[in-house]
């Protein structure tokens, strides 16, 4: 007859019931991280858009249209567009300091989407100007996201929406 093993000491039986709850917690922060990697991803897409939108208008302001043009995703092959740009960038050239006033950009997206920021801006202290900048995103927060610039409107009402 072979004799059971003993119970094992508290302390062991203690510390095998404390190791779920440690891989728990360890998963659960392994979760909590991702999301706020994801959070993070969709909240820089955002900040991504603004800056593309203000990058475009500082090289309005400045006078490069060939900057501009280049920034407007296949504004460049197609001659109506270069044309319109080269001449809302002759007529909006305000050189000097670049100040942004106000922007507002489309509603929260998780994923792709084409949406118009509109931005307030004004150079060397002058009157505010008021445009709007289409864009699309696309991407999702796992691969990261991509901004294009589409299209750029001419200055607008100050109080008016895009």
């Amino acid at each position: 007859m072979t004799r059971a093993a003993p119970d094992a000491p508290p302390r062991a039986r203690a510390a095998r019931s404390r190791r779920p709850l440690a891989l728990a917690v360890a998963g659960g922060v392994i979760v909590f991280l991702f999301l706020s990697f994801l959070v993070a991803r969709v909240l820089s897409a955002g900040s991504d858009e603004r800056s593309a939108a203000v990058a475009v208008l500082k090289a309005q302001a400045r006078g490069d249209s060939g900057a501009v043009i280049g920034l407007i995703t296949g504004c460049r092959p197609r001659p109506a567009c270069t044309a319109r740009v080269r001449a809302m960038v002759a007529r909006e050239r305000r050189p000097g300091r670049f100040d942004v006033l106000n922007v507002r950009t489309p509603s929260f997206a998780l994923g792709a989407r084409t949406g118009t920021t509109r931005v307030a801006w004004r150079a060397n202290g002058g009157l505010p100007v008021v445009q709007c900048v289409t864009a699309r995103r696309t991407g999702n927060p796992l691969a990261g996201y991509d901004i294009q610039v589409l299209s750029v409107s001419a200055p607008i009402g100050r109080e008016a929406h895009c």
